[in-house]
């Protein structure tokens, strides 16, 4: 299995400026991956989101424990889905792409 780099994880905290990228108040201390490794999904910055919590608790606990609400917001990423093609909604306040260099990209729609 790869590990994740020192480069995308810092990337990952810049961009989430340690803020839970999911409820936007608590520190974030974890990397989801929107699509699971075992699905293919990579360490990309698209695939990624910096959750407060761990896979049962906090943010990254409400992922793992309600898989269709995590879907339906992009915080997961069915298996023939590219993560960087699916919206997030992101901080629950507006629908955005994430991008693999660490940008956050607004559609325009507020959640």
């Amino acid at each position: 299995m790869t590990h994740i780099s020192k480069k995308q994880r810092d990337l990952l905290r810049i961009r989430s400026q340690g803020v839970c990228e999911l409820c936007g108040v608590a520190p974030a201390t974890n990397w989801h991956h929107r699509k699971n490794r075992s699905q293919g999904g990579a360490h990309d910055l698209s695939n990624a989101l910096h959750l407060c919590g761990s896979g049962t608790t906090g943010c990254h606990g409400v992922v793992t424990e309600r898989p269709l609400h995590a879907f339906d917001n992009g915080w997961s990423v069915r298996s023939r889905f590219q993560p960087a093609d699916v919206i997030v909604n992101y901080r629950r306040t507006q629908w955005v792409w994430l991008d693999d260099l660490g940008y956050v990209i607004p559609t325009g729609e507020s959640a």
